[in-house]
């Protein structure tokens, strides 16, 4: 994968943490913590990237979020060591389309199928969680209300 390329996923990657984590930044209770153990909200992409995982934040965060930011991290660090994008199964880089759809995984459109008929595959589980905490887009236009 050319290095342009791994910036873009680096950037969904981070997004995506930058998204979770500031579900749980907006809490009042949370921001009182945080202030109490001298932590800050994170300003900027970076500052996300760097987040250590304390008691305070895993312990407000749903499960899944805790396993999607260990994900993604996960790819973070198999990014600096030039393994990000490559099928943990049969060692071939994994479709970009499917790394546009989900930043974090490690199996390519065919080992994702064969590992969806036999288990539950988290990959749907983590989609269907963002497709949840995501905003939908209000119509732009009078006719798009009536529909």
């Amino acid at each position: 994968m050319n290095r342009e390329k791994m910036e873009k996923f680096r950037k969904i990657l981070l997004e995506k943490k930058k998204q979770i984590l500031d579900r749980y930044f907006k809490q009042e209770e949370t921001m009182k913590k945080l202030t109490d153990e001298g932590l800050t909200i994170p300003e900027d992409l970076e500052d996300y990237a760097r987040i250590d995982y304390t008691e305070t934040v895993l312990g407000e965060l749903e499960d899944i979020e805790i396993e999607i930011i260990r994900k993604i991290d996960e790819s973070l660090q198999m990014m600096r060591e030039g393994r990000y994008g490559i099928c943990e199964v049969c060692g071939k880089e994994i479709e970009e389309d499917r790394l546009e759809a989900v930043p974090w995984t490690t199996l390519c459109k065919e080992h994702a199928e064969e590992a969806e008929k036999n288990l539950d595959l988290t990959d749907r589980r983590y989609s269907e969680y963002f497709d949840r905490i995501t905003p939908k887009e209000p119509p732009s236009s009078p006719e798009e209300h009536e529909l």
